[in-house]
């Protein structure tokens, strides 16, 4: 059995980053997980953390999104990776999608990681139309998932933006299982973080790790870090810790 953590948090881009870009080092490098996935990245705030994260190497793919939507990071001496990739999920955020690696730990098991960020509520479309993209970006994620996934273990996490429906569907399409659910635990929420967030009327647990396979979780959490005077993002991460 081996045991690996798993990090996913939403960046926020760039808002508020001078103030917020020692919080996010001081976290990453106090956590030290052996997979951190995030979401909002940008150019800046990709370099600073590959300062912060010594000892890992960032997935990147030819695609645009790989530097200006999601990333993931692997501990170099925990994984070799075999295949990456990106799923196109018809979003209007075009440079979004299921971003995905396959890569065998160091004793050789393997593990399918993915990571997307899906369409926020307050889109103009969904507000003028009050028909959600959701629905229809976990149904293309699914189905890619069973194609991707295969029989290995794997783990899929992100910010849904919905607290229901994408967790249902990659449940009931993948067979995924959202970590806190299988500890017997109710999803803590992840949006907003008071302190930098506007959106005070939006409470909802939207930030998701779900597994399937022979992976089971050991913990799931949402930590709350801050430092004096910082906060991580207008969202709070979730982590958790996976028996392989």
């Amino acid at each position: 059995m081996q045991r690996i953590s798993v990090v996913s948090l939403n960046l926020w881009n760039t808002e508020y980053w001078e103030e917020r870009k020692d919080c996010v080092a001081s976290f990453v490098q106090t956590y030290a997980a052996d997979v951190y996935c995030f979401q909002e990245v940008r150019p800046q705030t990709l370099a600073f953390l590959d300062d912060a994260l010594h000892g890992y190497v960032r997935i990147e793919g030819e695609e645009e999104g790989w530097r200006c939507e999601n990333s993931i990071y692997l501990r170099k001496d925990r994984f070799e990776v075999d295949a990456f990739g990106r799923v196109d999920l018809q979003m209007p955020e075009i440079h979004r999608g299921l971003f995905w690696t396959k890569v065998r730990t160091t004793e050789g098991t393997p593990l399918f990681i993915g990571t997307m960020h899906l369409t926020h509520q307050l889109n103009a479309d969904e507000l003028r139309t009050g028909i959600g993209y959701r629905h229809a970006e976990a149904h293309l994620a699914a189905k890619a998932l069973n194609e991707l996934a295969e029989d290995d273990a794997a783990l899929i996490c992100g910010d849904f933006n919905d607290p229901v429906h994408p967790s249902w569907i990659f449940h009931e399409q993948a067979g995924f299982s959202d970590v806190f659910t299988l500890l017997g635990l109710a999803a803590p929420v992840t949006f907003p973080c008071p302190y930098l967030s506007s959106e005070r009327f939006l409470v909802e647990a939207i930030d998701k790790i779900m597994i399937k396979g022979p992976i089971r979780p050991v913990l799931a959490t949402s930590p709350q870090f801050m430092t004096v005077g910082g906060a991580l993002s207008d969202h709070w991460p979730v982590a958790a810790v996976l028996d392989l």
